[in-house]
């Protein structure tokens, strides 16, 4: 919040809005003029916004709704729209709907003078200021909106102070009344529509937990939470549930409600989204535990019972000592594990032959056996198929205690059939109950994935793809003994590599002197592709050349098989673009290529996450940075909403509504505007564990190699997007005289991660939307593959 002493007292408004060629009044919606001497409200906000920006579309009912009660209270404000629109008729078209003031939109030197007065880097802005003087009191104003609507008004510093003292006491002070009621309402409902007085919950634990109507892991964490709430209600303990709906319409809420047992905050009451802002709601499934004295005892036990599921009940009310006898079965339910444990449930005591035919379990005790996670639409699946197929072949000729089970994510039965045709092994039926506890027990959050399984049928490892890939059947049987000495000999290999080769050389690729290092990945700069194991570098430059290449001159070098595996067929590589045979028409070099697409998924789960790409991406493992993504670029709504563009050498923001620019004007968008400091390592990394994305093949691509490409584009999406092979970021913004960026909105720009219970509705039902949301990927799609190819 700006301080005082920031003030801009040279006259007030009167001075700020006037125009130097003498223009003294303002516009009202019906082109009305108003003296701008005539506003007599104390409180001025300027609101700096645009049609064309989806966070602006969003925000401004939200100032409406707030404007609109703030009058009829008599309250002495007003707000001043000042548009970053293209066009007359889009300032027309958006202005129709503010109930306030406006800068003319002819008045460009005027608009761009307040943009930059108050150095407007992104909208949707509101600056509030004291009438009379011109005092900034704030430009926070949209996070003020957000968090605390018409009771931050007059948004000055002593207000919000005493707002943030308020909280921190009713905190302090907390009960299930201060939480559950309003003064107009003491009670919640049942999904009949009774009325249950919030008194009947004193004395007992509360779980409060938020719900999106369809939203997949919501309906899955609430299956499970019923059992439990069942379960408890049967023994006697004293336990009760009430559900907080984001939705926003009363189908959706009674559809999530109709076949809950708990209670509810009725629908549309203001308390559910004050609930989430109080709770710091970042994301779903969450249950927050309060105390039968109505404080909180636990924050979020959603991961809880997710871990333990329908046996989660047993550590109730979740206090540390019980939490600790979960640990404890649960530890000792993973000592006693044996395949059948996991493979057979009731009649489900068989896994599927080739044909067809059903192959009981048992066959398979004694046997290491791989759970391959996988599905036929996943790309990176699809590209490690064949190199599992050999491996297995492979070891299936020296060893007969070996097995694979297809365990598919695929989604029809056709898909699943034609993938399953390729492989020799065993697989669980499409569908398969057994599917969804195994991928809960190994917590797969990505495809493929192998997880070996040893002959007393204990885990031998969750991550049996990496050493796979990297030693190919050597690997088996997964132990970590065999591994260890499968890495010994690997290191040892690679020092014998080395030998023969300079310390230190000059090239006339570069200016200083290069020296022989041992590292893991890296990007050639003398030929562009991939390298590993060991790089002639300047430490100082970041510049790395290949040994194969830093040596060309002094003749062959060998470099081993660890740097050539070879590309799936029907692919061809070439630098770190990997193509179809056949596709030239989309071949991009590295040397040629100075942009790159790094996708950031909004999906809910593995099965979800569908990387039809040719550029890079986040891991979706790393569920912690993406939702930091969406969270510091404000990707909380309707997808694809956004991409964002940003200048790779500094990281900085270029444009951040480059879905609607690229719409609307293909490859002639351009001229944006930068945001923010920041670096490219800042935005993508997630150190010290993950200094890379992924490509569509699943490897593993240093977030250093974007280094010295102008722009790379972080694009947000969900599964059902049909992309383009290719995207060529040309996504910079429409050239206006007084056109700002789209970016975040103000609470994100502090870094935090406190979305409204509007925009996290927006988030989760632009998901689970299907026909529609579809039909607009697919047509987005076809804009992209324009692109490209203009």
């Amino acid at each position: 919040m700006a301080d005082a002493t920031h003030a801009a007292a040279d006259g007030g408004v009167a001075t700020i809005l006037a125009s130097v060629d003498g223009r003294d009044f303002l516009l009202r919606n019906s082109a009305d003029k108003v003296k701008i001497s005539s506003i007599k409200a104390s409180t001025v906000a300027l609101y700096f916004s645009a049609s064309w920006c989806p966070p602006c579309r969003r925000f401004t009912p939200k100032l409406i709704e707030a404007y609109n009660e703030l009058v009829s209270q008599g309250k002495s404000f007003e707000v001043v729209f000042v548009s970053g629109d293209s066009d007359q008729d889009a300032f027309n078209a958006y202005f129709a709907k503010m109930p306030w003031l406006a800068v003319p939109f002819s008045d460009s030197e005027a608009l761009a003078k307040l943009n930059e007065r108050y150095k407007v880097m992104g909208i949707p802005h509101l600056v509030i200021l004291d009438a009379k003087s011109g005092e900034i009191y704030t430009e926070d104003g949209v996070e003020l909106v957000h968090e605390y609507g018409t009771e931050a008004y007059p948004f000055t510093t002593e207000r919000i102070n005493e707002l943030k003292e308020q909280e921190k006491a009713a905190k302090d002070n907390q009960t299930i009344h201060s939480l559950f009621g309003t003064p107009t309402r003491d009670y919640l409902i049942t999904n009949k529509g009774d009325k249950v007085p919030i008194s009947d919950l004193e004395g007992k634990c509360v779980g409060l937990c938020f719900v999106v109507n369809g939203y997949g892991p919501v309906v899955q964490f609430t299956s499970v939470l019923a059992k439990i709430y069942e379960k408890l209600k049967a023994v006697g303990e004293k336990f009760e549930v009430v559900m907080v709906s984001l939705d926003g319409d009363e189908e959706s809420f009674n559809e999530s409600f109709a076949d809950m047992p708990w209670l509810a905050i009725p629908q549309g009451d203001k308390m559910c989204e004050k609930l989430a802002r109080y709770f710091e709601l970042s994301g779903l499934p969450m249950l927050v535990l309060i105390g039968p004295d109505g404080k909180t005892l636990n924050d979020d036990i959603a991961d809880i019972i997710d871990e333990h599921g329908p046996d989660a009940w047993e550590g109730f009310p979740f206090s540390a000592e019980k939490l600790e006898i979960l640990a404890e079965k649960a530890k000792a339910k993973a000592e006693s594990q044996t395949l059948e444990s996991l493979l057979v449930t009731g009649d489900l005591d068989f896994v599927l032959g080739k044909d067809g035919a059903k192959v009981p379990v048992s066959e398979l005790v004694g046997k290491t056996v791989l759970l391959y996670f996988s599905a036929k639409w996943c790309p990176p699946c699809r590209a490690f198929l064949p190199k599992l197929v050999n491996e297995y072949n492979k070891i299936k000729e020296k060893h007969n205690d070996f097995e694979i089970v297809f365990i598919s994510s695929d989604r029809e039965q056709s898909s699943y059939d034609e993938f399953f045709s390729g492989m020799p092994w065993l697989a669980l039926p499409l569908g398969d109950e057994r599917k969804q506890q195994l991928s809960k027990i190994f917590k797969i959050t990505g495809i493929p994935s192998l997880v070996a399984i040893g002959p007393d049928g204990k885990t031998v490892t969750k991550d049996a793809k990496t050493p796979l890939v990297a030693h190919g059947a050597d690997a088996f049987p997964f132990t970590e003994e065999k591994l260890q000495d499968l890495e010994k000999e690997k290191e040892k290999k690679i020092n014998d590599m080395a030998k023969g080769w300079p310390e230190k050389l000059k090239h006339d690729l570069h200016d200083h002197e290069l020296v022989l290092t041992r590292c893991t990945t890296y990007g050639c700069d003398g030929c562009d592709e991939m390298g590993d194991s060991w790089s002639y570098r300047c430490k100082e430059c970041d510049f790395d050349l290949h040994p194969k290449c830093a040596l060309e001159e002094k003749g062959d070098v060998e470099m081993g098989e660890e740097n050539a595996e070879a590309a799936p067929a029907g692919y061809v590589c070439e630098g770190d673009v990997c193509r179809k045979e056949g596709d030239e028409e989309r071949e991009c070099s590295t040397t040629a290529r100075s942009f790159e697409i790094v996708l950031v998924s909004c999906d809910d789960g593995e099965e979800s996450f569908d990387a039809h790409l040719a550029w890079h991406a986040v891991p979706f493992s790393d569920s912690e940075r993406r939702r930091a993504l969406v969270a510091r670029f404000n990707a909380a709504g309707e997808v694809p909403r956004l991409v964002v563009v940003l200048e790779a050498t500094t990281g900085e923001a270029v444009t951040e509504c480059g879905v609607e620019l690229v719409a609307e004007h293909g490859a002639e968008t351009r001229n944006a505007r930068r945001g923010r400091d920041q670096t490219i390592h800042t935005v993508l990394a997630a150190p010290p564990s993950r200094d890379y994305v992924v490509s569509g093949s699943g490897d593993r691509v240093p977030i250093s190699q974007h280094e010295g490409k102008h722009v790379v584009g972080v694009f947000f999406t969900v599964a059902g997007y049909a992309p383009a092979e290719e995207f060529p970021p040309v996504l910079l913004a429409k050239k206006s005289p007084h056109r700002t960026p789209c970016v975040q909105t103000a609470h994100v720009r502090h870094g935090t991660n406190s979305n409204s219970g509007e925009e996290l509705r927006g988030e989760i039902q632009s998901r689970v939307k299907t026909a529609e949301f579809r039909a607009n990927l697919g047509q987005f799609s076809s804009k992209l593959t324009t692109v490209k190819l203009s």
